[in-house]
């Protein structure tokens, strides 16, 4: 580290007017505290690092020339051979200053990282910039957050005009709100909506073209058997009939791709997942769940909470590792929910970026994992060279990463297993009770529904017999064999448990009728898979109901799956607990917004 130079007002003034627009705009915005803070963290980085030589000149130039609108970025650089022939290391340190103060102050980049630059270029200058942040303790486990995942123009104009000042550290939702721009969430879910579309007509036409080689299959087919009728050559019929066995296999094969196209050909997990992490993990499950849904991402709490255990063990304050994250508009982190809220977006993004289906498409998981670990310049680079994540491309990319940065190690080429050993499926699903498993076909015979809807249904009637009805005793923890259950515990372990971690284990009845992930419909709108409450205003505390709607018999009789402490209805032969019964006390119904 450099010796320690001091600067009086006047000189830290004129160092600020030799700003580029755009960071002194931003800078005088800040209030006064704020300010001071980030003079200090610039003077800090230009103690500590060198940066005049460590990237092209002209790569930065032209990278901050993109930032300020084509504007000059007066002072912040000089040409390398004016750097050279400098022998004022005072000066020295002052240019370094002004570059750190440039970088810090222009953070989110505004619009620039959806310019045209070459990769090679904007990686040295993530990396030049994260050279001048306080990053990870271990190089190897240090990730470069200043990705190619920023805010549009319109967000990054008002990041201009809002003073960063007005956050309150004592108060992190506050700041979360206001950190949560509409245009931003509007973004991210148009570009959830383009990449699934993409990815659904890309799908559609792969199976598209399998039927069709079907049905011209079977044409020929036809049309060979008809000929083959006519044959009274011997040798002429047994040729034809090899060619009608050979056409006839590949008829059957080709029904079997177009089936498969339609479910999990991508690598798809049927299972559900859950996070098995330490107790200080699991103590941020309610944060975690309120960011998770706030950005979007509601199925990927367990996944989340797995990223947490690998990247902290659940020790605060950083407990995602954000510091260098676009979205830390006012480091340093100071709270485990500011790590949080920072990293649900960033995770976010990255799922988008990889088209991740959901909480157990694991390839597109693997993806977005090593993603969020690298940067989203290697999710970019692995589609354009490779179909997917592997952990030989993994280590590819960390070692070109090295070789372009002229660094011994870059991020943890290990990432995607050392989350996944915390994030694991969770076990089959089997009732044993005979009833239920009668009234599970019936039902399946008389009802249309999702086979979503088909697996909540049979994993909630995998509990019946097994579990007894307490509210006091209530195990709302997500064990996977709780003894005691209330009715709202059992309808959230049973969405929870088949992946659905938007609906908490700990849910009550308040839970079910304030929560975003339902709707309210009419009654005559039910259908398999809705959920029944008594009615919207009574409280908790058994003053209320829940149960899950399961369709009708073929005598025309309603069914519920609910947990209660006592029952006439019940069609499973137990009184007590879960059960189907033919309840008919529910008045207010909601929906399952994944199901509509």
């Amino acid at each position: 580290m450099r010796n320690k130079i001091k600067y009086s007002d006047i000189e830290k003034k004129h160092i600020i007017d030799k700003l580029s627009n755009v960071a002194k705009s931003r800078y005088y915005s800040l209030s006064d505290s704020d300010k001071k803070k980030f003079l200090k963290k610039a003077e800090r980085f230009a103690e500590k690092y060198d940066f005049k030589n460590f990237a092209k000149q002209s790569d930065i130039k032209k990278r901050l020339k993109k930032i300020n609108g084509k504007a000059r970025v007066r002072g912040s650089i000089h040409n390398k051979s004016n750097m050279e022939n400098s022998k004022d290391r005072a000066g020295s340190i002052r240019e370094s200053y002004i570059m750190a103060l440039n970088f810090l102050l222009l953070s989110s980049f505004g619009d620039a990282e959806k310019e045209d630059a070459d990769d090679e270029t904007y990686l040295r200058f993530e990396e030049f910039a994260t050279r001048g942040n306080i990053v990870h303790s271990s190089v190897n486990h240090a990730r470069f957050h200043t990705r190619k995942r920023f805010q549009s123009k319109n967000t990054s104009n008002n990041l201009k005009r809002t003073s960063v000042g007005n956050f309150d550290k004592s108060k992190p939702t506050d700041f979360s709100k206001s950190l949560v721009k509409r245009d931003v969430r509007k973004k991210a879910a148009m570009n959830a909506k383009k990449s699934s579309r993409v990815g659904y007509q890309s799908t559609r036409h792969s199976v598209d073209s399998v039927k069709v080689f079907a049905e011209n299959t079977k044409k020929v087919f036809k049309r060979i058997m008809e000929s083959a009728k006519a044959m009274t050559n011997p040798i002429a019929l047994i040729a034809g009939l090899v060619m009608v066995v050979f056409l006839a296999l590949v008829c059957v094969l080709s029904a079997v791709i177009v089936s498969v196209s339609g479910g999990a050909n991508d690598g798809d997990d049927a299972s559900a997942y859950e996070a098995q992490v330490s107790e200080k993990t699991e103590s941020y499950r309610g944060l975690v769940e309120l960011y998770c849904s706030q950005y979007d991402i509601p199925d990927f709490v367990e996944l989340v909470l797995a990223m947490i255990e690998q990247e902290s063990g659940g020790n605060p304050p950083d407990v995602m590792q954000t510091e260098q994250s676009p979205y830390n508009i006012a480091p340093p982190i100071d709270t485990a929910e500011e790590s949080i809220i920072c990293g649900t977006q960033e995770l976010r993004d990255c799922l988008n970026a990889a088209s991740c289906k959901g909480p157990n498409d694991i390839n597109g998981i693997k993806l977005a994992l090593q993603g969020y670990n690298f940067g989203n310049g290697y999710i970019s680079w692995v589609l354009k060279h490779y179909q997917g994540y592997t952990a030989e491309n993994a280590k590819i990319f960390s070692q070109k990463m090295c070789a372009s940065l002229d660094v011994s190690s870059y991020g943890d080429v290990e990432y995607v297993p050392h989350v996944l050993r915390y994030y694991v499926p969770i076990n089959k699903t089997s009732v044993s009770n005979q009833e239920a498993k009668d009234i599970i076909a019936e039902l399946k015979e008389n009802n249309d529904a999702d086979n979503r809807v088909w697996k909540i249904i049979e994993k909630g009637a995998s509990l019946i017999g097994k579990v007894e009805y307490s509210m006091d005793k209530r195990q709302g923890d997500g064990r996977d064999n709780p003894k005691y259950l209330d009715c709202s515990s059992f309808v959230a372990w049973s969405f929870h448990k088949c992946g659905y971690s938007g609906v908490p284990y700990s849910s009550t009845t308040a839970t079910f009728i304030g929560s975003e992930q339902f709707k309210t419909i009419d009654a005559g709108d039910l259908r398999p898979g809705d959920i029944g409450l008594i009615n919207s205003t009574a409280p908790t505390g058994g003053a209320n109901h829940v149960g899950i709607y399961c369709g009708k018999l073929k005598n025309g009789t309603k069914v519920w799956l609910h947990c209660t402490s006592s029952s006439g209805t019940s069609l499973t032969g137990n009184d007590s607990g879960p059960m189907f019964g033919a309840y008919t006390g529910f008045g207010y119904f909601r929906r399952f917004k994944k199901f509509e």
